[in-house]
């Protein structure tokens, strides 16, 4: 069954409300075993979506899915989030299977309206002291907004292909305790200063692709957690030939109690960004295992503001008792940083860490003075950067057991305008290290 959301009235001059026409041809089709919703080429302004089992929702190219900026409009959709209380959504689905978005079009969500671009998202002892530009970096004021824009919770076959997502007001698409996910070759651009603006968030869901694909995003490009079920793990994840930009992570794996396990990423172009790659545990009971990274090629900087993130390429941090993160191999990765690899744990509960194939390229920020006062460790306690003004190292180890570091490179970047700080790795209870053919590269 296919229906075109105009023959039922859908008119497309992005101010007629269309919501009726689609949620009626959704539920049709549902009705009838499944089907194809077709929104054609124009702007189609919507209230809340409901999605339902074995129906696509077909975007052709031109067709924009502008989603209301009006947040009386949003509804709890029945379901509470451990973070951020009762869901408001956009798009959304509750236990459904065979679910997809699909085709040429773009999803607004209107996000922008939901932010006071002239005020920072959060009080700053530093914040009088920014020039306008860095004043821009900052992370804006959220006034009220949708919480999780596009989510799916308990869903199984999961599809989104072709389409574009934009200007998100928070975390852009949320996929919750799901499993065979597949997203290919989608665009989300969302505001850089919009705090909390992910990508795509994968709570305690399996079985997921995620390949060809562009991310701008506030925040984590991809993040992979436990969020809304602590005990449920989120595995068997791939990531693949993305290209990304943010305020946080481009990948992060792990938060507070999380069960992440058996990813695989390779083949990344991450720019301008704040950090590369990031493996967390910092809760009580939480671990990240059995990760595998591989040709990356990243530059990373320092922002003003209280992002999380000051300008590392690759952090694994495991800082609180009771957690761990074992059995991370990275490699064939290129940086261009602000900062170094930091790895962080606690009592050696950060174990069997392979990187091989690095080459580091180390400058001294601009924001550096101001921002990298403490190790960023957030959301646990932050200790103080030892000699943050005079050096950069290239790695930062602590608390690590089985460390092995192969063929790597390091030295100052071409582009930085101090180079007499130290750039010497610091190595704190490290047990069973093997090194081989780390070289200081020579500019």
């Amino acid at each position: 069954m296919k229906i075109v959301i105009t023959d039922l009235g859908a008119k497309p001059d992005g101010v007629t409300f269309c919501t009726e026409a689609i949620q009626k041809a959704i539920d049709i089709c549902f009705e009838n075993g499944g089907g194809v919703v077709v929104i054609p080429a124009g702007t189609y302004l919507s209230r809340p979506i409901r999605l339902k089992s074995n129906v696509t929702l077909y975007l052709e190219e031109g067709a924009v899915l502008k989603a209301t900026s009006n947040i009386e409009d949003y509804y709890q959709i029945g379901y509470y989030h451990n973070e951020w209380g009762e869901v408001t959504s956009f798009l959304y689905a509750l236990d459904e299977k065979n679910i997809a978005v699909e085709g040429k079009g773009t999803i607004d969500l209107s996000g922008s309206s939901f932010m006071d671009f002239s005020k920072a998202f959060n009080p700053f002892e530093e914040l009088s002291q920014l020039d306008q530009e860095q004043f821009e970096e900052t992370e804006c004021k959220p006034i009220y907004r949708p919480n999780q824009p596009i989510f799916f919770y308990n869903c199984e076959n999961i599809s989104l292909s072709g389409i574009s997502i934009i200007d998100s007001p928070c975390w852009t698409v949320c996929i919750h305790s799901s499993k065979y996910i597949k997203v290919h070759n989608i665009r989300i651009m969302n505001n850089l200063r919009v705090p909390n603006s992910d990508g795509i968030h994968l709570c305690s869901c399996e079985n997921v692709i995620i390949t060809d694909s562009f991310f701008t995003c506030g925040d984590d490009c991809i993040a992979l957690s436990g969020i809304t079920n602590w005990e449920k793990p989120c595995e068997n994840v791939i990531v693949s030939n993305c290209i990304m930009q943010t305020r946080s992570a481009a990948v992060r794996m792990g938060h507070l109690d999380s069960k992440v396990k058996n990813v695989v990423i390779f083949n990344l172009i991450i720019l301008n960004s704040n950090r590369g790659i990031a493996i967390f545990a910092n809760g009580k009971n939480g671990y990240v295992k059995s990760v595998t990274v591989s040709n990356v090629i990243m530059t990373t900087k320092i922002f003003a503001g209280t992002w999380w993130g000051k300008g590392e390429p690759i952090v694994i941090a495991s800082p609180e008792e009771g957690n761990f993160i074992e059995d991370i191999s990275i490699s064939n990765v290129k940086a261009y940083s602000e900062n170094g690899i930091l790895i962080y744990g606690k009592d050696n509960n950060i174990r069997n860490i392979s990187l091989k194939s690095i080459d580091i390229y180390l400058s001294f920020g601009k924001n550096r003075l101001l921002f990298c006062k403490k190790i960023d460790i957030l959301p646990s306690k932050c200790p103080p950067f030892p000699d943050y003004m005079n050096k950069i190292p290239w790695i930062f180890a602590k608390d690590v057991l089985n460390l092995k570091l192969q063929d790597i490179n390091y030295g100052y970047s071409l582009q930085s305008s101090k180079t007499d700080f130290d750039i010497e790795g610091i190595f704190e209870n490290v047990k069973s290290f093997f090194l081989s053919d780390v070289r200081k590269m020579i500019s």
